[in-house]
């Protein structure tokens, strides 16, 4: 059996996860859902919280007697990223979900503003002074969840928080011999808003992988299509 590391996106936490986790462990998988920094009971000033911490922090949850198996989702596909770069012995793949898979020395922000069919673009704010960025409410359902049930959306927009800047600004240093010797897979949502169709390409072109999978849902499968996203999971991580 596998053991998977879920990691949420940014605004989010653990809890996005709370369909696609039982149903891992019901198939006898062993699943950690971390809280990054910033969020839950790893709260945090955000002007202290940098990817390295984050790799600090999420490098304690990985298996030191088996390897972890990586699914990650939307800006955090840098932290699975970097996390491969720092720890390439203990991770056997990581399986990045319409998530910024980009490539050595690039930066988050940079895609984010790059991609301007995105719908949450101008409905961000960004504090310099408290290094921190924000969605706002009327975008939760368009930009998210747009096909996702009323009680999950009821639920998300309770549970979103301020996101620390600093990662999403951070150069990605990745190396072959390391990043590069870890599997990778992508699991493209195409009806995705928010990281829309274009950049989740992009990503796949200029970093590759070695399996592709694709789910017609909005950036919130773990929602609207939990199962079927179980089941693309399991398919990309098979020998």
């Amino acid at each position: 059996m596998t053991h998977y590391l879920l990691i949420h996106g940014s605004w989010h936490g653990a809890w996005c996860w709370f369909k696609v986790a039982p149903q891992l462990k019901s198939l006898g998988h062993s699943v950690d859902v971390p809280d990054l920094l910033g969020r839950g009971n790893c709260k945090r000033a955000t002007q202290l919280i940098s990817l390295k911490a984050m790799v600090r922090e999420i490098g304690r949850t990985l298996c030191k007697d088996r390897k972890t198996t990586i699914v990650v989702h939307s800006r955090y596909g840098i932290l699975a990223s970097a996390l491969s770069e720092m720890f390439p012995d203990q991770i056997e793949r990581v399986v990045y979900l319409a998530s910024y898979m980009i490539p050595n020395q690039a930066r988050a922000a940079r895609y984010f503003r790059a991609d301007k069919a995105s719908l949450l673009t101008p409905y961000v704010t960004i504090s310099k002074a408290g290094f921190w960025d924000e969605l706002h409410p009327d975008i939760y359902r368009e930009g998210l969840y747009h096909d996702c049930s009323e009680e999950d959306v009821t639920l998300a927009s309770s549970l979103l928080c301020r996101e620390p800047l600093r990662p999403a600004l951070s150069k990605l240093v990745l190396s072959e011999d390391r990043y590069g010797s870890v599997p990778r897979a992508y699991i493209r949502l195409t009806e995705d808003r928010a990281v829309t169709r274009q950049v989740q390409d992009r990503c796949i072109g200029e970093v590759g992988v070695d399996r592709v999978e694709s789910i017609h849902a909005s950036h919130s499968a773990y929602f609207s299509r939990p199962t079927e996203l179980v089941e693309k999971i399991l398919s990309v991580c098979r020998p």
